[in-house]
């Protein structure tokens, strides 16, 4: 009888822990960080091209002063002075041509320009494998501040915070730029699913109770909508394979910058309106096609101005918009799975 109910007794408790913990886990609201936010219907977003450009055409376009800094670069590759020589009057004949009219043995110089130019500028700006990614605490600070904006308790934001870089860490090589890329002008890349379906994973966990599990996927799925904001995920992969150092380079700037400097966190604190995402795929692929639209400036401009596009007012807008939309979508994402 005393085995009984001691038994009994320990079912008891065991019951009304559980309620106390499921009482808790339902209540990750509070008021200190609350912001007011405004819901706002997703733009339908053109995509600007729906084809990829032309082989090479960061050199064919360049103009007279990328020109001059495009032959210094030739001027430092690791060739002999004859191949050297070859290769300036090669891109002197091709700059004459109107870009349909390129031949076969033009692309195959270009070829060779870009794979001795490269070689000599991922030596001198430091990169030694592409990183399909936004620096890790970047990743983690945009999703904090969005469940923090909500008005969740830190303990649940400190969970999306701490998972919100993980990804980075699951994939290498080619799997590592797929799964982190899509480019819209060719659907190519795994990012704006991978997005879909942790956040999918995290409502299911959410509606269910299971918060831990629900902020540990919404920081998943925030992880590669933020990807999809950083123009260098979005298009240009052949470019930024063999000029590995122009992704790093940027990626780089932004995180020097993010607390410090051009401070872009800012942009992130001073949004205050949400988009109401229902597919989120599509808002995934809608954000990609956003920053899609500005990597043609923003590549040109880090190639051609390795040591100062930061301070360049192009880059410096771009980055202020990507990271203003980019922001919004993660605040969807949070109402998304707490709807």
């Amino acid at each position: 009888m005393l085995l009984a109910i001691l038994m009994l007794s320990v079912v008891f408790v065991s019951s009304v822990n559980a309620e106390v913990e499921n009482e808790n886990l339902d209540s990750e609201i509070v008021d200190e960080y609350q912001v007011n936010l405004t819901p706002e219907t997703e733009p339908t977003v053109v995509p600007s091209s729906t084809t990829e450009k032309e082989p090479y055409w960061y050199l064919v376009e360049a103009d007279k002063e990328e020109q001059k800094i495009l032959f210094n670069y030739i001027d430092n590759c690791y060739v002999t002075k004859e191949e050297k020589n070859e290769m300036k009057k090669a891109m002197k004949d091709i700059w004459k041509k109107d870009p349909s009219e390129l031949t076969n043995d033009d692309y195959e110089i270009l070829g060779k320009i870009e794979n001795a130019t490269s070689e000599y500028l991922n030596d001198e700006y430091g990169c030694d494998e592409i990183e399909i990614k936004w620096a890790g605490d970047d990743h983690e600070d945009m999703i904090y501040r969005a469940v923090r904006k909500w008005g969740i308790d830190v303990t649940y934001a400190n969970i999306a915070k701490n998972a919100a870089a993980e990804p980075d860490s699951w994939d290498t090589g080619f799997w590592q730029s797929y799964n982190h890329y899509y480019d819209p002008s060719i659907g190519f890349g795994y990012a704006a699913m991978n997005c879909e379906d942790f956040i999918d994973d995290a409502a299911t966990y959410y509606d269910n109770a299971q918060l831990t599990n629900a902020y540990t996927y919404l920081g998943y799925s925030s992880h590669y909508m933020s990807d999809l904001g950083n123009p260098m995920h979005t298009g240009h992969s052949n470019e930024q394979y063999a000029n590995q150092w122009v992704h790093t380079s940027y990626e780089s700037y932004v995180n020097d910058n993010w607390d410090y400097g051009y401070d872009y966190s800012d942009i992130i604190d001073d949004t205050t309106t949400y988009y109401v995402i229902t597919d989120p795929e599509q808002s995934a692929e809608n954000l990609a096609t956003y920053s899609h639209a500005r990597l043609d400036d923003l590549y040109d401009e880090v190639y051609y101005h390795p040591t100062t596009f930061g301070s360049d007012s192009d880059v410096i807008t771009i980055t202020d918009e990507v990271l203003h939309q980019t922001a919004k979508y993660n605040l969807g994402l949070v109402k998304y799975m707490r709807s």
